[in-house]
């Protein structure tokens, strides 16, 4: 009796383990379009060779369209203070720490912390420690690197 009850419970277990993992999608919704979003392994972006290499930042287009771009950015050093008349930046720290300044504040950012830089208010990223740190950001519209103003000496590659 007890072999019956134990076989039945791992039939129910195993039923509502299979249903879980049931992949059938919900029905469509008369307002849901159909299409693509955009998934982004950081392990295969990094392989790729960066659309920018500062020296002390190398940086990856995730995405750009007129009204917004995505960058992913690993910091090795201090990307001096500047600003972006063009661009607000979103950015959100992937992976270390960094020492930010953003107009006269100055605080140290980690792993999961947002940071909102205005459009023509100056920042310096400076990298904390002897890892590398990771932050992704979103500029809305796309901040044109042409047009960095550098308030201190520009980094060279």
């Amino acid at each position: 009796m007890k072999r019956k009850l134990l076989l039945a419970g791992v039939a129910v277990l195993t039923a509502s383990l299979v249903s879980a993992g049931d992949t059938k999608a919900p029905p469509k919704h008369p307002d849901e379009v159909s299409g693509h979003g955009l998934m982004v392994k950081r392990s295969e972006l990094v392989q790729k060779k960066p659309n920018s290499d500062l020296g002390p930042a190398r940086i990856w287009v995730v995405e750009r369209k007129d009204d917004v771009q995505c960058l992913f950015v690993e910091v090795s050093g201090t990307i001096p203070m500047h600003f972006h008349p063009d661009g607000v930046h979103r950015m959100y720290v992937i992976e270390g720490k960094l020492r930010m300044t953003i107009g006269t504040e100055t605080m140290d950012m980690e792993t999961g912390d947002f940071m909102m830089i205005p459009r023509g208010v100056r920042h310096r990223v400076q990298r904390v420690g002897d890892a590398k740190a990771y932050f992704a950001t979103v500029d809305t519209p796309p901040v044109d690197p042409k047009k960095i103003v550098w308030l201190e000496t520009a980094p060279k590659k």
